[in-house]
């Protein structure tokens, strides 16, 4: 991750960020179940409360009747507390996003944009894009926790760059933080799109009870992001989840990307408009494409599942839900569990929750966690 030069909009306390955090995990919740969560004392959960609650980071929940006594007045986080941006670089497009601060998009617009165009034209459309919807839902400035991009590659060993794919090969070698520092008024976190995916999908509340989630993206490359205990695990080169570099090994011609199959659609003679326009298994070519893509990453979702042991693992990114669905369904991995006798379940094997829109959620995401230190 390429760190913003521009400070934190809003600094917590460290009690501030758990309780808040809290707050975020359950959607609601009792202030004697924020005491057995952060370990905090009793006291101090109640002067945070009142410190959030005076800030509008948090508000009050509906009365709940519990058995006998006072009924419990459960927390819950303010959604109009802040607000942030995700921009995300996917296939011809880009998508930038608004959302609040419980995790809600709120609106999204989408610029389509040529990967070849320069820095500074691409970056001013998307400052247009986010000014008009600063002005459409009327949201102050000092409410915006800041900006999220999701950019396909990994981060170079300078901290400023990324080494972004070939078709956006004049990004690479450039500072790229102070660049859009420079742009925006907020501050900027800039990730390769795995990492962006597996945050935005795991903190998107549809896995309650995973810990552990491995996600594999199909895009413009081949990549992957790990997510350990409820925290991204980033590696000691902040590129864990670099897989693109085994898929180099067997050559260009046998990285299973969805770019590489909306190119062999288009030299069979049908254009799509994007990755959520790709046909079914009746086409011809996508179940091609299928197989093929099956063969190439079941190996890799073998070792995945001896080395990490996940509770999950996702296919997804620009990959459709229902390519993602059916190159699970060709790995079939539950019949090469049962031959192993394994005497413990198989994680589970799933197309992502959120769809297409995936790395923009993600990215929506980034200066929430940032600000909360999660």
């Amino acid at each position: 991750m390429l760190t913003p030069i521009k400070p934190l909009q809003l600094e917590l306390t460290p009690g501030q960020k758990k309780l808040l955090a809290v707050c975020r995990q359950h959607s609601s919740v009792p202030r004697a179940k924020i005491v057995e969560k952060t370990g905090l004392r009793s006291g101090s959960v109640t002067s945070i409360s009142k410190e959030l609650l005076a800030m509008n980071m948090i508000k009050e929940g509906p009365r709940e009747k519990v058995g006998r006594g006072q009924p419990i007045i459960p927390l819950q986080l303010n959604p109009y507390a802040a607000f942030s941006f995700g921009i995300a670089f996917h296939i011809h497009r880009i998508e930038v996003a608004l959302a609040n601060f419980c995790g809600e998009v709120i609106d999204t617009e989408t610029i389509d944009y040529a990967e070849d165009a320069p820095i500074i034209d691409v970056l001013k459309n998307i400052k247009a894009q986010i000014d008009v919807l600063v002005d459409k839902h009327k949201i102050q400035n000092a409410r915006i926790l800041g900006i999220g991009v999701s950019m396909p590659g990994p981060s170079e060993g300078d901290g400023k760059s990324i080494r972004t794919i070939i078709q956006m090969g004049h990004w690479r070698g450039v500072d790229l933080a102070s660049i859009f520092g420079d742009v925006f008024e907020w501050p900027v976190w800039i990730d390769n799109d795995c990492n962006v995916a597996v945050v935005g999908e795991f903190y998107s509340g549809q896995w309650p009870e995973v810990k552990n989630m491995v996600l594999f993206e199909l895009g413009h490359g081949v990549g992957g992001g790990v997510i350990i205990n409820r925290k991204l695990y980033r590696g000691s080169r902040h590129n864990a989840g670099e897989i693109g570099t085994y898929f180099n090994l067997l050559g260009e011609e046998n990285k299973p990307t969805i770019r590489g199959l909306l190119d062999q659609l288009a030299a069979s003679g049908l254009e799509v408009d994007g990755p959520e326009d790709i046909p079914g298994l009746d086409n011809l070519v996508v179940s091609k494409w299928v197989r093929f893509a099956a063969a190439q990453i079941k190996p890799m979702l073998v070792v995945t599942l001896g080395w990490f042991d996940p509770d999950c693992i996702i296919i997804g990114g620009s990959c459709p839900r229902h390519i993602s669905q059916a190159i699970i369904d060709e790995v079939a991995l539950d019949k090469v569990w049962e031959e192993a006798e394994r005497s413990y379940a198989m994680a589970q094997f799933s197309p992502s929750k959120i769809g297409p829109s995936l790395n923009t959620y993600g990215a929506c995401m980034f200066p929430v966690f940032r600000t909360l230190g999660i």
